[in-house]
């Protein structure tokens, strides 16, 4: 009998120790996979801000007006986001024909920053214009070179009761930028009247989205074409 007790005593402090060693790497796991999978929705974000230097295809290429396309370029992941900040613009190079050196110019993406997949840019084609005619010649498949972001503004949500915007032509880029990204945001209520400025009805870009903010948040948003 003497015999029998400590050895049916020895399971109880080894089961103990297993459970917490079990109980250890589950959390361990936990911290480890939960870290990863955060890091991983991270890297999703192609533009953090600064240096890019990334290609992206073209996935098509829509006539908005008669001298202004609409550029939809595919991210290198079906689930990567721009992730691009409020007002900022992304720095492109291209090579046009004939050139030696590339041609750097920026645009801001009209797509939202958190849309999956894609980012969207609006282009006008200008006389004699090396960038924007290249980037109208482009065919879906081809790539476009982004080497940076560039920061615009600072914004930060609720800083205004209500501002007003003005905008002429193709500027409307980064004024329908930070429009979407304060209507989007609901923790946002900051109230805009945008003023905005083309040569002719047939010129005003973005009218479809503009007009559907104006329906769709009618004690937000206004907009006045002149």
């Amino acid at each position: 009998m003497a015999l029998r007790l400590p050895l049916r005593a020895r399971p109880a402090p080894l089961i103990a120790g297993l459970t917490v060693g079990a109980i250890g790497v589950a959390a361990c796991s936990k911290m480890m996979f939960g870290t990863a999978s955060a890091e991983s929705r991270e890297a999703q974000k192609i533009f953090k801000g600064g240096f890019a230097s990334v290609k992206l295809p073209l996935h098509s290429s829509e006539d908005e007006t008669h001298d202004t396309k609409r550029l939809r370029f595919k991210l290198p992941q079906e689930t990567a986001i721009s992730g691009l900040p409020l007002t900022s613009a992304l720095l492109t190079f291209t090579w046009p024909e004939g050139s030696w050196l590339p041609t750097p110019r920026p645009y801001s993406p009209i797509s939202p920053s958190d849309e999956s997949g894609y980012v969207e840019l609006m282009v006008k084609k200008y006389p004699n214009g090396k960038g924007s005619g290249y980037l109208h010649s482009l065919k879906p498949g081809d790539t476009l070179f982004i080497l940076t972001t560039l920061p615009g503004y600072k914004w930060k949500p609720n800083t205004f009761t209500h501002i007003t915007l003005i905008a002429g032509g193709c500027g409307i880029t980064p004024i329908y930028q930070l429009a979407q990204g304060i209507l989007r945001n609901p923790e946002d209520k900051t109230r805009m009247t945008l003023v905005f400025g083309a040569n002719t009805d047939e010129d005003v870009l973005l009218k479809k989205e503009l007009d559907g903010f104006a329906k769709e948040f009618p004690e937000r948003f206004s907009v006045k074409y002149t």
